[in-house]
Protein backbone atom coordinates (compact mmCIF):
# COMPACT_ATOMS: atom_id res chain seq x y z
CA UNK A 1 0.00 0.00 0.00
CA UNK A 2 1.57 2.95 -0.89
CA UNK A 3 0.59 6.86 0.17
CA UNK A 4 1.20 10.17 -0.91
CA UNK A 5 4.12 11.92 0.98
CA UNK A 6 3.30 15.33 0.61
CA UNK A 7 -0.23 15.02 1.15
CA UNK A 8 0.54 13.09 4.16
CA UNK A 9 2.80 16.22 4.78
CA UNK A 10 0.25 18.72 4.30
CA UNK A 11 -2.13 16.84 6.63
CA UNK A 12 -0.07 16.62 9.50
CA UNK A 13 0.93 20.57 8.82
CA UNK A 14 -2.83 21.78 8.93
CA UNK A 15 -4.20 19.26 11.62
CA UNK A 16 -1.53 17.50 13.42
CA UNK A 17 0.92 18.56 16.28
CA UNK A 18 3.91 19.00 15.57
CA UNK A 19 7.70 21.18 15.79
CA UNK A 20 10.23 22.81 13.26
CA UNK A 21 13.79 22.60 13.05
CA UNK A 22 16.66 20.21 14.10
CA UNK A 23 17.47 21.04 17.64
CA UNK A 24 14.17 20.62 18.56
CA UNK A 25 13.86 17.10 16.01
CA UNK A 26 16.97 16.32 18.69
CA UNK A 27 15.12 16.97 21.74
CA UNK A 28 11.83 15.41 20.58
CA UNK A 29 13.74 11.94 19.61
CA UNK A 30 15.79 12.36 22.93
CA UNK A 31 12.87 12.55 25.17
CA UNK A 32 10.97 9.85 23.59
CA UNK A 33 8.07 12.20 22.98
CA UNK A 34 7.75 12.55 18.99
CA UNK A 35 5.67 9.77 17.33
CA UNK A 36 7.34 10.19 13.90
CA UNK A 37 10.23 12.51 12.53
CA UNK A 38 10.23 13.56 8.84
CA UNK A 39 13.92 15.14 7.74
CA UNK A 40 14.42 17.42 4.33
CA UNK A 41 16.98 15.42 2.29
CA UNK A 42 19.70 17.72 2.39
CA UNK A 43 19.82 17.83 6.47
CA UNK A 44 23.40 18.53 8.06
CA UNK A 45 24.86 14.97 8.16
CA UNK A 46 25.89 15.19 11.45
CA UNK A 47 22.45 16.37 12.67
CA UNK A 48 20.82 13.28 10.97
CA UNK A 49 22.73 11.19 12.88
CA UNK A 50 22.25 12.33 15.93
CA UNK A 51 18.45 12.08 15.24
CA UNK A 52 18.49 8.73 13.92
CA UNK A 53 20.45 7.42 16.77
CA UNK A 54 17.95 8.86 19.16
CA UNK A 55 14.97 7.87 16.91
CA UNK A 56 16.23 4.18 16.97
CA UNK A 57 16.69 4.22 20.89
CA UNK A 58 13.35 5.30 21.49
CA UNK A 59 11.82 3.35 18.52
CA UNK A 60 10.58 6.29 16.42
CA UNK A 61 10.19 6.13 13.02
CA UNK A 62 11.86 8.65 10.43
CA UNK A 63 11.00 9.56 6.88
CA UNK A 64 13.05 11.16 4.72
CA UNK A 65 11.64 13.77 2.43
CA UNK A 66 13.05 14.23 -1.11
CA UNK A 67 12.80 17.49 -1.41
CA UNK A 68 14.92 20.17 0.09
CA UNK A 69 14.44 22.22 3.30
CA UNK A 70 12.82 25.24 0.97
CA UNK A 71 10.45 22.45 -0.65
CA UNK A 72 9.55 20.85 2.68
CA UNK A 73 8.97 24.38 4.55
CA UNK A 74 6.91 25.30 1.62
CA UNK A 75 5.18 22.24 1.94
CA UNK A 76 4.14 23.11 5.23
CA UNK A 77 2.96 26.47 4.02
CA UNK A 78 6.31 28.38 5.96
CA UNK A 79 8.29 30.65 4.70
CA UNK A 80 11.62 29.64 5.48
CA UNK A 81 13.53 26.11 5.50
CA UNK A 82 12.28 23.53 7.61
CA UNK A 83 15.49 20.33 7.55
CA UNK A 84 13.46 18.69 10.55
CA UNK A 85 9.61 18.21 11.21
CA UNK A 86 8.71 16.89 14.66
CA UNK A 87 5.08 15.33 14.72
CA UNK A 88 3.87 14.36 18.32
CA UNK A 89 0.62 14.04 16.67
CA UNK A 90 -0.38 12.91 13.08
CA UNK A 91 -3.80 14.77 13.25
CA UNK A 92 -5.94 13.07 10.58
CA UNK A 93 -3.09 11.66 8.90
CA UNK A 94 -2.84 7.85 8.83
CA UNK A 95 1.27 8.36 7.79
CA UNK A 96 2.06 6.37 10.89
CA UNK A 97 -0.39 3.61 10.59
CA UNK A 98 1.18 2.95 7.05
CA UNK A 99 5.25 2.99 8.17
CA UNK A 100 3.84 0.30 10.72
CA UNK A 101 2.29 -1.42 8.28
CA UNK A 102 5.59 -1.76 5.77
Amino acid sequence: MSYDLNREIQIIARTGKKDYGINRAIKATKLGRAQLVILSNNCPEDKRIRIEYYSKLANIPIVIYTGTGYDLGALCGRGHVVSAMSVYDPGDSKIIRLLRKK
